[in-house]
């Protein structure tokens, strides 16, 4: 049995999630609140002070991409051929450098000065622009629907379904759904892989007010 534990929301635990799911493995989701995580804090149980954490049959493993790299290859997801392995991986670090660009945003308490440096990264140009644009690159060129133009899914896909359809979901101020028709193309590819069996079965039971954004048609009306 695998255990997977951190907050209720998506953050840096939905990938691992989504990955165990795929893998067909038996695990449980574990949710906790703030005062559940520094419970487990004081106790000793987080290897490094942070959650996630994912205990497995041989240990407790902790950072979200060491989980999340895991998970992808209990779930068949990374593949065999290091050629194309090497094109995930430059795919995940392609994700990272643009996601960075977004998380001093959280530090500013100002909010019209939050939602405008927000916005400002979706200027033409500007960072997440160009990364989103390079994402739309790749699924152009892609053969085969999946973004390393791999036979099927791989962590590559999971990666940039979840955090790149993450930003649209409301929760972030200043980032509205209305923003991904600029990105026609990733609208494309979101139809590809919300209409997924796998990730669809998955999705189908979340109601929650963010994971709408992993449903199919999700932003039809953006």
């Amino acid at each position: 049995m695998h255990e997977l534990i951190y907050f209720e929301s998506p953050g840096y635990a939905e990938p691992t999630r989504l990955c165990l799911e795929l893998s067909q493995v038996s695990w449980k989701n574990t949710t906790v609140d703030w005062d559940g995580f520094q419970a487990l804090k004081d106790s000793g149980e987080l290897p490094h002070g942070y959650l996630p954490i994912l205990k497995t049959p041989q240990g407790t493993l902790a950072e979200s991409n060491a989980l999340m790299r895991y998970a992808a290859a209990l779930a068949g997801l990374e593949p065999e051929d290091l050629f194309l392995r090497g094109k995930v991986d430059e795919i995940l670090e392609l994700i990272q450098g643009w996601r960075a660009s977004f998380t001093p945003t959280f530090y500013i308490e100002d909010l019209d000065e939050k939602i405008a440096a927000r916005k400002a990264l979706f200027e033409e140009g500007a960072k997440i622009d160009l990364g989103l644009k390079n994402l739309e690159s790749l699924v152009e060129a892609s053969s085969t629907g999946w973004i390393a133009d791999t036979e099927d899914m791989t962590l590559a896909d999971v990666k940039a379904f979840l955090n790149t359809f993450m930003m649209f979901s409301g929760q972030f101020d200043g980032i509205e759904a209305s923003m991904l028709k600029s990105y026609p193309s990733l609208m494309k590819y979101h139809d590809h892989m919300a209409n997924d069996a796998r990730v669809k079965a998955y999705y189908d039971r979340d109601d929650d007010e963010i994971r709408w954004v992993y449903k199919p048609n999700a932003f039809n009306e953006a």
